[in-house]
C-alpha cells in the first residue's frame, strides 16, 4: 500500500471507472511506475496536486491515508481525528456531518470509520461559481450519458461526435496533465482553471497541447477519440475542489435546447 503526503481541502477524486481504487491495488515489478502515475493523476483530479515537475512525496509504509483522500464524497477517519477537525478540513459544520452520518452527541468516531460528506446523498454541495469568462461546451455532439451523483455513477458527460473532431478547453486555464496514465480515460487532458476548478477530457484521439501550456476558452486542445472500437465519444468532467459536479448545470444551454 502507498502512503501519499498531500494536503487537500476537499473530498478526493474518484476517477471515472473508479480508477483511484484500481491504482491502490498492489502491483508487481514493472507495474509500480504505472501505479504511481495513476495515483498522481487521481490526486490532480482531486485538486491535491499539480504537475510542476515532480509528483507528491510517496513512501511505501502502510497507511489508509490514501483511502481517506481518494474516494469522492467519503472520508475514512484517521487516528487522532475528531468530527470537528474533519468538518474544518472539508469546510462544513461538524453537526451537519454528525446528522448526515447518524452520529449522536458526544460525537464519538473511530479510526477506519467511513463518513459521508455533504454534497453526496441529497445533501447540497457549495454553489459553484464559474471561472472568469464562464464555461463553454468542449465539443459539438449529443450527450449519450449524463452525470450521475451516486457512488460509482458517471462523474461527467459522455458526448457523442465524430472521431477526429476538435475538443476545446471549456474555460481558460493551465494544462496540468496530458497523457494516458489512467486506462479508464484513455488519452486524457486535465486543465486547472483556478484554485477551485479543474476540467478533464478523456478518450482523446490526439492531444495537441503540452503540460504547463496556458489555454484560452474554446482553444483546441485535442481531437475526439473513442473508448473502444466504436464511434467518437468525449468523456468530460468538471471538478469543484476535487469533487465532480454536473457539467450540464454550469455549461450554457445548447442552441435550440
Amino acid at each position: 500500500m502507498l502512503r501519499i503526503s498531500c494536503r487537500c481541502g476537499a473530498a478526493g477524486a474518484e476517477a471515472h471507472g473508479d480508477a483511484s481504487q484500481a491504482a491502490l491495488r498492489p502491483a508487481p515489478g514493472g507495474q509500480a511506475a504505472r501505479v504511481l502515475l495513476a495515483l498522481v493523476i487521481a490526486l490532480i483530479l482531486s485538486g491535491c496536486a499539480g504537475r510542476s515537475g515532480r509528483p507528491p512525496a510517496v513512501s511505501p509504509s502502510a497507511s489508509s491515508q490514501a483511502n481517506a483522500l481518494l474516494p469522492s464524497g467519503e472520508h475514512v477517519v484517521q487516528r487522532g481525528e475528531t468530527l470537528a477537525m474533519i468538518g474544518r478540513r472539508y469546510g462544513t459544520d461538524y453537526q451537519a456531518l454528525a446528522r448526515l452520518n447518524g452520529i449522536r452527541s458526544p460525537y464519538t468516531i473511530y479510526p477506519g470509520q467511513r463518513l459521508r460528506l455533504p454534497g453526496v446523498g441529497g445533501v447540497p454541495a457549495p454553489t459553484p461559481i464559474a471561472p472568469a469568462g464562464g464555461w463553454t461546451w468542449p465539443t459539438a455532439g449529443t450527450t449519450l450519458r449524463g452525470y450521475v451523483a451516486a457512488h460509482g455513477g458517471n462523474k461527467g458527460l459522455d458526448i457523442a461526435g465524430q472521431i477526429g473532431q476538435p475538443v476545446r478547453a471549456a474555460a481558460a486555464g493551465t494544462v496540468v496533465y496530458a497523457g494516458n496514465g489512467l486506462r479508464q480515460y484513455g488519452n486524457l487532458v486535465i486543465v486547472k482553471h483556478n484554485e477551485d476548478y479543474l476540467s478533464a477530457y478523456g478518450h482523446l484521439q490526439k492531444i495537441t497541447v503540452a503540460e504547463g501550456s496556458a489555454v484560452t476558452t474554446g482553444q483546441t486542445i485535442a481531437s475526439m477519440g473513442s473508448p473502444g472500437d466504436g464511434p467518437g465519444v468525449l468523456h468530460f468532467e468538471i471538478r469543484y475542489r476535487g469533487t465532480p459536479i454536473d457539467p450540464a448545470a454550469v455549461l450554457p444551454r445548447p442552441s435550440g435546447g
